[in-house]
């Protein structure tokens, strides 16, 4: 009997570990764990018995020890048949079924019979059973079969209701079969389930990788183990055979072929996790596409092999090119831009064979302007195509052609012994009619020319030196070629901080008006001023008035400038007038930029009426050069001036367009005759033209000043030739307004 008890324990304990090696294989399976751990109770439920068959049945053994066991082993069965019914038992329930069970055996063994504890262990087999038996009719064979078992197991104990040994020793071997047969059941089950959940496994990522737009190809260093199809697909092969590791590695582009051994050497061997590539690769066809891959380890039918992730990056690399391209390239003519370049200058920083020289062509197309406004935008288009191409295939050309602006080209050369053939073919180019859709042109283009390490390092200031020595050029008429000079630079440099300080010099009230008298030629008297524009700048000191009237002119701001200088003027009168001092007029410049101004008429007499002053008290003076530009629109405007009581005069008179057309025709006061004609008083041919204009200002009615008077003789002879009114160092400097205040006492 002993030896049938250490069978059936041995039994259960194999049954036992084999359904917790099988959950230990896919820990999915919770109920082949929480059976093979009611095996194990049974099997010490056993062996116990058996080792203290003969103690008393009030012994702890049997009152406490075994049934403890039994509830443990039948708590595992109960919940393990209810995990595989799909009604798992977790939480309060699973507490309260243990603490159910261990009462109810061990009262049982405590108050009652051996019988009766029998008796509660088949209740509890029977109902499990029967639960098992219509949760699992649906199931397969060895899922029908655990019911059944169940249920057989809950009646063998009335095989030995008589209390028989014979019967007993039947009982216990049916009940271990059974048991025995139960636990191959389950385990049955167990590795169906694995079965069935490795196939569907397989199922899915059969349909993932089948499907997938992204290419799954497995592999060892020597052959190609699975492809999907969208592998083939972006490789371009019929079959998997097509793609065999010769043709995979010829397809890596040699620089890259043995980065990608090691690479896959280093995860066959574990050494890394994971890797990721990208790059070119060849197709079947032997057209090129840009693949990405990422690669990790994977156990494939018992070998270790690598599993490759294959994504066609090609469209949108094709994507970024062009967008590259559009970020770095002309739309209009192809060429490289201007971020191009710089990128280009920046490179040669990093690059260890950069060029030990390397010169820029600077190519400013001269009065494109004109053609967009006579011909139009589309036509100024095609001319700059034309442009291009002329000197992009100029024979022998070597640099790289890049458009850095609107009628901007630079050429880049790094051949020294080139420059003096490609400046000559530049200017025969450019003599050469231009032929386009439209019809041929002519174009002449200025040049500035840099070169490194001469005119400075590979970065953006060589670009300034360049452009510097082409607004050189632009000086020139026709097509020029001007190398940089520092002092070209520094020129440009200097007048774009003029500018700058000249807005802040406005704006802070910086510019201020000096005050020379006009003296009567006769008596010498004092008979008015010119107001003069000076600037104190900050830190610098007294700027040349030529300076910075040009820059005004040039930036704009004449108008606000101009317009300060007049208010100050007219309320310095008022005040003169309010302190008493005698009222003389006060002659004040004109910028032919002003008198573009449509409204300047008006705004002159809004500033008269601001200050209450009486228009003969002012006197506008412009030069030649402004009467001449856009005459009929100055003359409309002086006419308008002098009508509302403005005196107007004309400076520098002789130097520039004199005519008596000119002379006739403008609505003036006065003639103010050049510096330059003054000083070579009291010489013969000197006097003779100041005379010749004095009588031409008489029959006009016109009254003559002299500027840039010096000397005592100078005087005397201008006013003998005929001059009116003086003006010059010889009575008076430009003086401040307090300093000129004293002379009108």
């Amino acid at each position: 009997m002993t030896a049938l008890f250490y069978l059936a324990a041995a039994v259960e304990l194999v049954v036992g570990t084999s359904l917790l090696f099988s959950w230990q294989r896919d820990r999915t399976q919770v109920f082949a764990r929480k059976l093979g751990l009611s095996f194990f109770g049974v099997a010490g439920s056993v062996i116990i018995f058996s080792l203290y068959s003969d103690a008393p049945l009030d012994s702890p053994v049997n009152l406490w020890l075994i049934p403890a066991l039994a509830s443990i082993s039948l708590y595992f069965l109960t919940s393990g048949v209810l995990d595989l019914t799909g009604s798992p038992l977790r939480g309060w329930r699973a507490v309260l079924l243990g603490s159910t069970l261990f009462i109810l055996l061990t009262g049982v063994a405590i108050e009652v019979d051996s019988w009766s504890s029998q008796l509660s262990v088949s209740i509890v087999y029977l109902s499990v059973g029967l639960l098992a038996t219509g949760a699992l009719r649906n199931k397969s064979r060895p899922h029908r079969l655990i019911g059944p078992l169940l249920l057989l197991l809950a009646l063998h104990p009335m095989i030995s209701a008589n209390g028989d040994p014979a019967a007993i020793t039947i009982q216990f071997a049916v009940g271990a079969v059974l048991r025995t047969a139960l636990g191959f059941a389950v385990l049955y089950v167990a590795l169906d389930q694995s079965a069935t959940e490795t196939r569907h496994a397989g199922e899915r990522f059969a349909r993932l990788t089948e499907y997938s737009l992204q290419g799954v190809a497995i592999l060892t260093t020597d052959s190609l183990l699975y492809a999907n199809p969208a592998t083939l697909r972006i490789y371009g092969a019929q079959h998997a055979q097509m793609l065999t590791p010769a043709f995979l590695s010829e397809s890596t582009p040699a620089e890259e072929r043995q980065k990608v051994i090691t690479l896959f050497r280093q995860l066959l061997a574990g050494e890394i996790k994971q890797a990721n590539w990208e790059g070119e690769r060849l197709r079947l066809d032997a057209a090129r596409r840009y693949l990405h891959f990422f690669a990790y380890r994977v156990n494939w039918d018992g070998q270790y092999a690598v599993c490759l992730m294959i994504s066609d990056e090609t469209e949108r690399m094709d994507q970024n090119r062009a967008l590259l391209h559009r970020a770095t390239h002309d739309s209009l003519t192809g060429l490289p831009n201007r971020g191009a370049l710089m990128q280009r200058l920046h490179d040669y920083h990093l690059d260890p064979a950069a060029p030990t020289h390397l010169t820029l062509y600077l190519l400013n197309i001269d009065r494109f302007k004109l053609i967009n406004t006579a011909h139009g935008y589309s036509s100024g288009d095609e001319i700059i195509r034309a442009f291009a191409r002329a000197i992009a295939e100029l024979p022998g050309t070597s640099g790289q052609l890049y458009r850095i602006g609107i009628d901007e080209f630079l050429l880049t050369v790094e051949d020294p012994a080139r420059l003096a053939q490609l400046e000559q073919q530049l200017l025969e180019q450019l003599a050469r009619p231009l032929p386009t859709a439209l019809g041929e042109f002519y174009l002449d283009a200025s040049i500035g020319k840099a070169s490194y390490p001469a005119h400075g390092p590979l970065d953006e200031s060589l670009l300034r030196a360049a452009n510097a020595a082409m607004h050189v050029a632009k000086t020139q008429p026709g097509s020029h070629i001007v190398s940089a000079q520092a002092s070209f630079e520094q020129g440009s440099s200097e007048l774009l901080a003029l500018e700058q300080a000249l807005r802040a010099g406005i704006r802070e009230r910086h510019v201020y008006l000096c005050y020379q008298p006009k003296v009567d030629a006769a008596s010498q008297q004092v008979i008015g001023f010119e107001a003069l524009a000076r600037w104190h700048r900050p830190g610098i000191g007294m700027v040349n008035p030529q300076l910075f009237i040009q820059a005004a002119e040039t930036t704009g701001l004449i108008g606000e400038l101009g317009t300060l200088l007049l208010r100050n003027a007219c309320q310095q009168i008022v005040q003169w007038r309010a302190e008493g001092k005698a009222s003389l007029p006060v002659a004040v410049n004109v910028s032919p930029l002003q008198l573009l101004n449509p409204h300047f008429p008006q705004l002159v007499m809004d500033i008269l009426r601001d200050f209450q002053l009486p228009a003969h008290l002012l006197t506008l003076e412009i030069t030649e050069s402004a009467a001449v530009q856009n005459l009929e629109h100055t003359c409309s405007q002086l006419r308008e001036l002098r009508g509302n009581g403005i005196r107007i005069a004309i400076d520098d008179f002789g130097t520039g367009f004199s005519s008596l057309s000119m002379l006739r025709n403008l609505p003036l006061d006065t003639v103010k005759i050049d510096k330059a004609l003054i000083d070579p008083l009291p010489g013969r041919e000197g006097t003779a033209v100041v005379e010749a204009i004095c009588k031409l200002a008489a029959v006009l009615g016109l009254g003559v000043v002299a500027e840039g008077v010096e000397t005592a003789k100078q005087a005397d002879t201008a006013r003998r030739a005929g001059c009116n009114e003086l003006q010059g160092y010889y009575f008076n400097k430009p003086l401040s307004a307090e300093d000129a205040g004293k002379l009108l006492h």
